[in-house]
This record gives C-alpha cells, sequence and structure tokens, in this order.
C-alpha cells in the first residue's frame, strides 16, 4: 500500500489556527527532540507539528489530514528506541504533550481514567497518594507517556509481578484516521459482549489511529519492598535461582532482572555509579519483592538466601530495605541502556527468546561476528556485544556496540539474528515494537497468515494509509 502522502501547506496550517489548534512550523526542520529519536539512531524530517488539547481537535486534525492525503506521525514522550515516533518523510507530526488531564480515579475499584500525554510518573505520583500505583513501571518513566505506552504495548521492569498493558487497560478512547472518534473508555474488568477491539490498538504504534485516553486497573501501593543483588559465575545458575525464586518467595516476588559483567563495567565506567556489589562477578541478578507485611516477606527473603548458599549457588549477596538505597539501585539498572549508548553506536536488539537459548543466542552472536572479522580481532568495528534483561518474562536486551550506524556491522547482524531468533520460536520485537525498521523482519516470528491478518486490519482502519506509513507491518 502506497502512501499518498503531499505534505503540509500554508492551507493546512491556516485551517489548524483557525480551529483553535496550536501548530508550531518551521521553513527548515523542526529542531529540538521532534526529529531525533531516544538513541539517536533515527532521524525525522518533519517541518511542522500540533499540539492539541481535546479530542475534538485530534478529530478535527485527521479528519482534515484524510481528506486531503496528509500522513500523520504521533508523538508522546519520544522514548522509544525503534524509531517509530520519527516523521522520516515531512509527515505532519501530532504531539499529545497537552493531552496531559487525569479525568478520573475511583479510588474503590482501583481504576484511572488519563489522557494519553500524562506522564507515566506523573501519574503513579498522584494514584501513591490514594495507595495505589500505576503497574508498568519503564526505565523512561520521567518522559514517557501513558498514550505511548499503550501505543507500544511497553513491558517493563515488573511485568512479572503485573503482567502486560493487554490485560492491564480496561478501556480506550482512540480517534480513528478518519476522524470519528472510537469510545471504548470502558472502567469495567469484565467484559464480554463482542470483540475486544480496543486490543487492536495496544502495540500498534499509532499505525491504526491516535490513543487520546486511557482506562487503566491499578495495583495496590505496597505496604512492604526489598530487593536483594546476588552474583553470579554462570547463565545457568541463574535459571536455577529463578526456579528457587518462584517456589520460596512465591506471590511478593516482582521483578527478577539480570546482567552480566559488561554490562555493570560500562554503567560504572559511563555514568559514574558504584557497582552495587563489591566483588567481579560474571552475572549480577536482581530481585524485588513487594508485599503487605515485611516481617512475613523478610523471613521469606531469608529462607530463600540460606538455600541458594547452601546450593554453593551465590558467590555475594546484598539485601537492601532502605528506600533510598533501592532507588539508587533500580538507578544503576535503569542507567544500563544509557551506558551503552555512550560507549559508541549502539545497535540494540529486543527480543522474547526462551530462557534456555539467551545465553546461546550471545555465544552464537559473538561468533557471527568473530566470522566476519567484525569482533574480537586487531582493529574491529565491534567494541562489545552484551546482554541484560528481564528473566521472567523471557525478555532480553541484546546491544551491539560499534563505531558507526549501519555499514558492516548492521550487514552482518541482519537479518541473521533475527531468523536465528525465530528458527529457537522467539519474537523478533519484545516489547519495543517494530518501528520503522523491524517490521521487514516479522516473517521470521509471525505466520504468513498472521502478517496477512495484520496487513487486512491495517487498509480496513486506514484506507488511505495517512497513520505512520511506512512502519510496522507496512513493511512485513
Amino acid at each position: 500500500m502506497e502512501s499518498t502522502n503531499r505534505g503540509v501547506t500554508q492551507a493546512d496550517i491556516d485551517y489548524f489556527t483557525s480551529a483553535g489548534i496550536n501548530v508550531v512550523h518551521s521553513n527548515e526542520q523542526l529542531g529540538g527532540t521532534y526529529n531525533t529519536d531516544y538513541f539517536n539512531k533515527y532521524h525525522g524530517a518533519s517541518q511542522t507539528i500540533v499540539f492539541p488539547k481535546c479530542t475534538s481537535q485530534v478529530s478535527t486534525i485527521l479528519s482534515h489530514c484524510n481528506n486531503s492525503h496528509i500522513s500523520v506521525v504521533t508523538q508522546g514522550g519520544n522514548s522509544g528506541t525503534a524509531g517509530g515516533a520519527m516523521a522520516q518523510q515531512h509527515e505532519l507530526l501530532l504531539s499529545l504533550r497537552d493531552m496531559d488531564r487525569i479525568r478520573d480515579l475511583d479510588v474503590i475499584s482501583g481504576v484511572l481514567v488519563a489522557e494519553a500525554g500524562c506522564i507515566l510518573e506523573t501519574l503513579d505520583e498522584h494514584v501513591r497518594k490514594f495507595e495505589y500505583i500505576v503497574p508498568v513501571d519503564l526505565g523512561a518513566k520521567k518522559r514517557c507517556m501513558i498514550g505511548g505506552n499503550v501505543s507500544t504495548n511497553a513491558g517493563g521492569l515488573r511485568y512479572l509481578r503485573y503482567g502486560s498493558l493487554h490485560g492491564n487497560v480496561l478501556g480506550l478512547e482512540v480517534v480513528l484516521p478518519d476522524g470519528q472518534v472510537l469510545d471504548s473508555l470502558f472502567t469495567l474488568k469484565k467484559d464480554a459482549s463482542g470483540y475486544d477491539v480496543k486490543q487492536l490498538f495496544i502495540g500498534a504504534e499509532g499505525t491504526l489511529g491516535v490513543v487520546t485516553a486511557v482506562s487503566l486497573a491499578l495495583a495496590p501501593k505496597p505496604q512492604s519492598e526489598q530487593l536483594v543483588v546476588l552474583g553470579m559465575d554462570d547463565f545457568v545458575t541463574i535459571q536455577r535461582t529463578f526456579v528457587l525464586a518462584r517456589q520460596l518467595l512465591g506471590e511478593i516476588v516482582s521483578a527478577f532482572e539480570f546482567w552480566e559483567r559488561r554490562c555493570n563495567e560500562l554503567v560504572v565506567q559511563y555514568e559514574g555509579y558504584s557497582s552495587p556489589l563489591s566483588a567481579t562477578h560474571e552475572f549480577h541478578v536482581l530481585i524485588e519483592t513487594r508485599g503487605s507485611l515485611a516481617r512475613h516477606d523478610w523471613e521469606k527473603m531469608d529462607l530463600f538466601l540460606a538455600r541458594l548458599r547452601a546450593g554453593k549457588l551465590i558467590g555475594e549477596s546484598r539485601v537492601v530495605r532502605d528506600p533510598a538505597e533501592m532507588e539508587q539501585v533500580w538507578l544503576f539498572r535503569s542507567q544500563m541502556a544509557n551506558a551503552h549508548m555512550k560507549s559508541g553506536c549502539m545497535h540494540v536488539y529486543d527480543f522474547s527468546l526462551a530462557s534456555k537459548h539467551q545465553h546461546e543466542l550471545l555465544r552464537a552472536v559473538k561468533a557471527h561476528l568473530h566470522r566476519h572479522k567484525l569482533y574480537g580481532c586487531e582493529q574491529a568495528a565491534v567494541r562489545d556485544v552484551t546482554f541484560f534483561g528481564h528473566v521472567g518474562d523471557d525478555n532480553i536486551h541484546l546491544q551491539v556496540i560499534a563505531d558507526e550506524f549501519g555499514g558492516a556491522v548492521e550487514e552482518a547482524m541482519e537479518p541473521w539474528v533475527y531468523q536465528w531468533v525465530g528458527a529457537h520460536k522467539g519474537s523478533v520485537a519484545a516489547e519495543h515494537g517494530l518501528g520503522a525498521h523491524k517490521g521487514q523482519f516479522l516473517k521470521y516470528s509471525k505466520s504468513p497468515v498472521l502478517v496477512d491478518v495484520m496487513k487486512a486490519l491495517k487498509r480496513l482502519l486506514d484506507p488511505n494509509d495517512i497513520m505512520n506509513p511506512g512502519k510496522h507491518v507496512a513493511r512485513a
């Protein structure tokens, strides 16, 4: 499906302005972060951005763009890593920044209704006053917006405990490409009356419409929190520890993170943080628990650590129960991507892969790049190959740090790495989305029939292909 984007004219700008919509236009190219993604890999070329303040203004914008064949790219906090929010073909940018009202909070049922431009951390701070938390927690929470979280189906650090947005989103308000407002902003937790249409827009990355408001089931604010950082020698030990954590810590486990030695070194070197453990280890593991009774949770943790020591599974452990110290440990973990980015040009890959294949993937990538004389040899183009991830939900982040983006490194990695992941029954995009680049690799983890159904949905809802053209399934 070819896009018929004709670009934004002065007449279009005048129309938006007459409708009371804030418009920013540049004869060259918009500055700031509007045309640069979070990792500085993808770049846009948009000259015009609109800032609607309400759903009706979004409807006005899309109705005009659909009738005039003007393509639109929606932006939230612009914290994505896959280039999905970049207007690479001079499309109109639609920012949800000014749609940041909290419409309702039901403190009895624990349901929040918020507009798409609300910052994730701001929402969490608000609901904590009423003894709730937002169930999704991301490293970019100071910047990302709830509409973007939904549109990319963001996973986050505590997916293991609270599950996906497909389960926590109760309803959505979406403006369709022709300007119609799809009101499925339900706040009830049970509804079996017909197709669950809202699910189509969770993870659609702005290709089917613009999410303008979200109804979200909240989680109770934990009364007891603790974490432990463990030092380990091999990946098999991490897997054994995860099984024991599920058995002995049970329902209070909220996060289970791991990272390898080189990741730890990069955070220390480029972010200036002290390592959470005193000794050097091949792997670090962070386990967090959240519960309702501290004494009960502490006893469980003590028993769990005793079992690990008895089995000689850990080289070092550090239990943290002070809130300020816990925040520092989480900050160390959350800065991992930034540290990699500062160390070079980061080719980042976000996969879902069964735990039994995760370390195998790292070894395979290093061997593959070495065969191409790109890693582990004199004057190699690749400086580092690392991985870290969320053990509980099978999501790993693979980083290939090179001297430049593209070139021989990308040619060697792609599509080879996506084929490898697909051959091992993995997903080519776990939580970062398909964006501007990864749709072409969808065929390695999805069947042809499934891809055809996705494309048919796009044609049905956006026949003029104005919404985020050339991205997501359009590249499949």
